[in-house]
């Protein structure tokens, strides 16, 4: 078999360098004065008649680059690559397109290109690390980030990317250290004193949390705007007002970096029938989001509505993903996608309402957003607060979280659900118990559960905890082993407070059907404030096993008690840690009435609204065809009180239930 080979392309003549050049110089000053469709149409011309000469591709690639052309811009360093595989500025190019699309592991590839030249500095080792965090390989990212700060120690980006990396490693410790020294680079900067706080609040290391808090109070009595994470503030126990503020500053930074898509054509066909919903998430895989949401999607009325995906999660091989995928109508991939192509890729769907399902949690796309890609924009299920953004229309709530009264705490108009704002998959198997043993609990113990992740905890609340175990004789308290870090800290805080290691019982992350079955152990469940369980609290709860809550002032701090009062719980759900601690005191001292509780739940999760996926997916649907139809009758949006609940679902010997 023989192999063909290409004459190499003749080298220009001298006429031909002459003009490639003349359009170069004119590409060069079109790009000088901004006019970057004009340099794109003459470096266009540069590469036609000289396409040896890798600055010619670079410059075009560039000018693409500008004008969104972001695979045009890919193509163009490529080619550039391919007459001269030495040039940084073509690796540094293609390196930008792609990072701007979001392609991460193609990224890595041009990062380590650039860091594998004897003259890599600081900048191609920094641009390496953040690409191999977002890739997912936060150790690799830890030793690129070294080797940036090797070549500058007082780089400050890359004491963030080091932070960032070192958070899926469990190592929150090492994380508030960098923030601490990014701080002191950058005085004042609020997003590292929030992240100082959530990282020592994960790692349960509560000595210096009263001053890194008065530090952060401080910054809040300065003049704003402040840069401010909004997922980590969330935490630190603002007020609902304080949070508004400080999220709407952080959605204020969104805007103006974005450029939002132009208004969609008036004259465009009529809407069709069926409203187009459209769902964004990055957590279209085993994650709490798609627990919670796949039975609802399933269960959309088609004749009503068509439900899309707009995924850029990675696909994680797992049966919750596949059952996700088949529950859309359409499933897109826009992880490969820059905010810009993706919501004009939303915008060309179609879509009537696009349900932004992340909010400002990790790897959130809020720039998308923000370019208005569809009439209607819905902020819910994955952020506990109010987005402060003027590009998103409404948030789903429901009236514990928001009671009407207290609407004023979102910029969003608020579209409440009837019952609660959560929804559930009653299909959930729950298997048989493992034995105690099995678990590391004892026999005969009491246990107090609290599976929360570790940020929750505070130490006014593990005060509490702590009382209880004292004062309910052979109690345990069994808590989620989210990170090292934390469990060694909760145990010296355990002893400063006087109680044995052993009445501390750390459980490790498994998979939810386990998780589910092991929870059958748990006598009582203990919440936590300012922040509440939310997806845990639902496992309990569909476990069999109650859970006490004390209710905040922010909508993160009241869903707990939103969750027990759809399941005809209410009383659970306390109004101070006072009153928490004396409930908590009483059922575990008083078997018969906590007895009672756990067959009230019982009836609750099998009659009431809570794990009624059916109704839920009901009154949801109703829902959006509220905002549709204000929409299509050329009204803006406004509040959507709960309307009264529709007649029943399936009679309870004909419900579906769990395999």
């Amino acid at each position: 078999m023989s192999s063909t080979i290409s004459p190499p392309r003749p080298a220009p003549t001298a006429a031909a360098r002459t003009e490639a050049e003349r359009h170069w110089r004119a590409g060069v000053e079109h790009a000088r004065a901004g006019r970057w469709k004009e340099a794109e149409k003459a470096h266009a011309r540069a590469v036609r008649v000289a396409p040896g000469e890798p600055l010619y591709w670079i410059n075009l690639g560039q000018a693409r680059r500008k004008l969104g052309d972001l695979d045009g811009a890919a193509e163009a360093a490529t080619r550039a690559l391919g007459a001269d595989p030495q040039s940084a500025l073509a690796a540094q190019l293609r390196l930008a397109a792609r990072m701007e699309r979001h392609c991460w592991r193609d990224a890595v590839e041009d990062a380590e290109r650039l860091v594998r030249r004897p003259d890599a500095g600081h900048g191609s080792w920094f641009e390496y690390a953040f690409a191999l965090d977002r890739a997912g390989r936060p150790r690799e990212a830890v030793s690129a980030a070294l080797q940036a700060l090797s070549r500058k120690p007082d780089l400050f980006e890359a004491y963030v990317v080091l932070c960032n990396a070192f958070d899926p490693l469990g190592l929150h410790t090492e994380a508030v250290e960098c923030l601490r020294t990014a701080v002191a680079l950058k005085p004042g900067w609020g997003q590292g004193l929030g992240g100082i706080v959530y990282h020592a609040l994960y790692a349960c290391d509560w000595r210096r949390l009263d001053d890194d808090l008065a530090a952060l109070r401080g910054l809040l009595t300065t003049p704003g705007p402040h840069d401010i994470g909004p997922f980590m503030f969330l935490s630190l126990g603002a007020d609902a007002a304080t949070q508004k503020r400080v999220f709407a500053e952080h959605a204020a930074r969104i805007v103006d970096a974005v450029r939002p898509l132009p208004e969609p054509d008036p004259a465009r066909g009529a809407p069709p029938d069926r409203v187009r919903i459209g769902y964004l998430s990055n957590d279209f895989h085993a994650h709490a989001t798609s627990t919670l949401l796949v039975r609802v999607l399933e269960l959309h009325d088609r004749s009503k509505v068509e439900v899309r995906a707009y995924s850029y999660s990675s696909d994680d091989g797992s049966p919750l993903r596949r059952r996700v995928e088949a529950a859309f109508d359409a499933f897109i991939d826009v992880s490969g996608m820059s905010d810009a192509e993706a919501a004009a890729r939303i915008r060309e769907d179609g879509v009537e309402i696009l349900v932004d399902l992340k909010g400002y949690t990790r790897h959130a796309r809020a720039g998308l957003v923000a370019m208005r890609a569809a009439p209607v924009q819905v902020a819910w299920l994955g952020f506990p607060g109010t987005s402060g953004a003027p590009f998103v229309d409404y948030a789903i709530v429901d009236p514990v979280v928001v009671p009407p009264a207290r609407a004023d705490e979102f910029t969003e108009k608020l579209a409440w659900m009837p019952d609660c704002y959560q929804p559930n998959d009653r299909l959930r198997p729950i298997g048989a118990a493992p034995g105690r043993a099995t678990c590391g609990l004892p026999e005969d113990a009491f246990v107090f559960c609290c599976f929360n992740h570790t940020y929750k905890i505070r130490p006014e609340l593990f005060d509490v905890w702590c009382r209880l175990l004292r004062e309910v004789p052979g109690s345990v308290l069994w808590l989620l082993e989210s990170n090292p870090q934390a469990k060694d800290n909760l145990l010296r805080e355990a002893a400063a407070r006087g109680i044995d290691a052993a009445r501390l019982v750390f459980a490790p992350l498994v998979a939810s059907e386990a998780n589910l079955a092991r929870l059958r152990h748990a006598d009582l469940v203990l919440d936590t404030l300012p922040v509440n369980a939310h997806t845990t609290a639902s496992d309990a709860l569909w476990a069999g096993a109650p859970i006490v809550t004390c209710v905040g002032d922010a909508f993160a701090g009241r869903v707990c008690a939103s969750l027990l009062a759809a399941v005809g719980l209410p009383e659970l759900a306390t109004a101070d840690l006072a009153a928490y601690e004396a409930l908590v005191r009483g059922l575990a001292t008083d078997p018969a009435r906590l007895a009672s509780i756990r067959e009230r739940l019982r009836v609750g999760r099998e009659y009431g609204p809570l794990f009624d996926s059916e109704r839920f997916a009901r009154e949801l649907d109703a829902l959006y065809l509220r905002m549709a139809e204000r929409r299509r009758a050329g009204l803006a949006p406004d509040h959507l009180p709960p309307r009264p609940v529709t007649a029943a679902g399936p009679l309870p010997g004909a419900r579906e239930s769990a395999a």
